[in-house]
This record gives structure tokens, sequence and C-alpha cells, in this order.
């Protein structure tokens, strides 16, 4: 429940929200009054049921279909946003892939593919709508980074370099643009449960067993939840963050304390 509407009629995009984190925090802005964009790749139907949901909360909510990693796509999608709204307050850049593979068989076409997406994407949507929020003198860009771009995670090496470059680019993006009143800062989850987990336990990536041994080993003896992850995310776009940027936030039950995985 929404007692202070603290993003009143403020206006979000939030990449890859047709499901997992990006639905929760996608729902988590609207909750608190904000007019969100829903941004999907693949899926139409799981993104206007986001979108349908946004509005039974009173909210306004604009599907859009935007793959990232491609410039023309990005500048598209901003476009739009400001051709209906006039203005973007809010951007989250949750999009985001993970392949699976020992290092020595990864092939250069999935590492393209993590690396164009996780970061790259995060690159151009922050740039393009950066542009929008020098405009008007303020905005507030959250990337979701990942607790793995600070431990290693043996066949992950594309998706562990890219959200390390996230954590980077999060910086230097806080930096040079401070001066126009945007506030640039990440979240790195650990593991969540979400269908990105659920498909690699179908599709034999990880099993049972292996995600039981992850919840035992971490200090709060679980996966997290994206309502979790969804709820920092409106604390770094509200007001009550205002005096942090560049920041990456680790919210991963402690996992990381041990520096490995």
């Amino acid at each position: 429940m929404s007692f202070f509407k603290r993003l009143l009629d403020r206006v979000a995009i939030v990449t890859g929200s047709s499901r997992g984190i990006g639905k929760a925090i996608a729902l988590a802005l609207a909750r608190e009054e904000a007019h969100v964009v829903v941004n999907y790749s693949t899926n139409v139907q799981a993104a206007e049921k986001v979108a349908e949901e946004i509005r039974a909360l009173g909210r306004e909510a604009l599907v859009i279909r935007a793959d990232v990693s491609k410039r023309a796509d990005v500048d598209q999608m901003v476009e739009r946003v400001v051709d209906k709204f006039g203005r973007i307050d809010v951007l989250v850049n949750n999009a985001g892939v993970c392949t699976v593979r020992p290092a020595e068989v990864m092939s250069e076409e999935d590492w393209d593919r993590d690396i164009d997406i996780d970061l790259k994407g995060v690159f151009l949507c922050s740039q393009a709508v950066g542009r929008v929020m020098m405009k008007q003198n303020g905005g507030n860009i959250i990337n979701i980074a990942s607790m793995v771009a600070e431990i290693a995670l043996p066949g992950h090496a594309a998706y562990c370099a890219a959200k390390a470059g996230v954590i980077s680019l999060t910086k230097v993006l806080a930096i040079e643009w401070a001066k126009h009143n945007i506030r640039v800062n990440a979240i790195a989850p650990g593991f969540i449960e979400t269908e990105m987990v659920s498909e690699m336990v179908a599709k034999g990536l990880r099993s049972k067993e292996e995600l039981e041994s992850i919840k035992k080993r971490a200090p709060m003896r679980r996966l997290g939840r994206p309502e979790e992850i969804a709820r920092l995310a409106l604390f770094l776009a509200s007001e009550e963050s205002e005096f942090m940027t560049g920041e990456t936030i680790f919210m991963d039950g402690g996992y990381s304390i041990y520096g490995y995985v």
C-alpha cells in the first residue's frame, strides 16, 4: 500500500519489464503513482498483462517493443515516450540475458549477445534517456547489475564481465551527469526467484540440488524475491535517496560476503 505517492505523475521506463525483476519494479513504481513504459523484446502478451495491471492501479502504461542492444530501437522508444508524456524521470536498465557456457567453449555469438544486451544496452538506453534528462535538468537512472560483477561465477564469463562493466559505467555516468541533476545508481541482486532461474533448471543448466545448496550456503538461507529488488529500486527512484549517486547496492542475502560462489 502506498502512503506517500513518492513518484506522483513521474514517467518511468523499465526495460525488460514483461516478467521477473523488471515486472516487479514496474508495478512498484506504478503503486507510487508513476506512469510506466513497459519494454519487452519478444513476449508482447506478457508485456500487455503487466500494462493491464498498471492501468488497474490508475496509472498510464505504454507498451513498447525494443531491442536495447539496437540504437535505432532505443531511439525510437525514447522518442515515443517523449511524444506521449513530454518527459522521462526514471530509467531502470533491467533487460538482460545470461549465457551459461564454460569459457573454453563459449562462442563469439554467445559472448556478443550477453555483452550487447547486458552492457551495451545499458549504455545506449542511458545515453538516449540521459539526453532527455539533461534538457529537463533532472532524472534518475537505476542499473540492474549483479553480485557476480564482483565475485566469480564459473560458466558465466560474458555475464560476469558485462555486469562488472555496468558497475563501472554507473560510476562514470554519475560523475559526468551530476551537474545536470541526474543521479545514476545500481542494484546488484543475488540469486532471485525469477522465470530465468526456473528456465535454467528446466534446461538442465542448474539443478534443483544446486539451488538448494545455494540456499543453504547463504546467510539468509533462501533465494531473493523480485519484490525485494523492486522496493530497493523504488527507494533509489525517489527523493529518499536524493544524496546518493554512483553507488552499487548489493541485495543478495549475504552471498557476496564469502567472495565466491
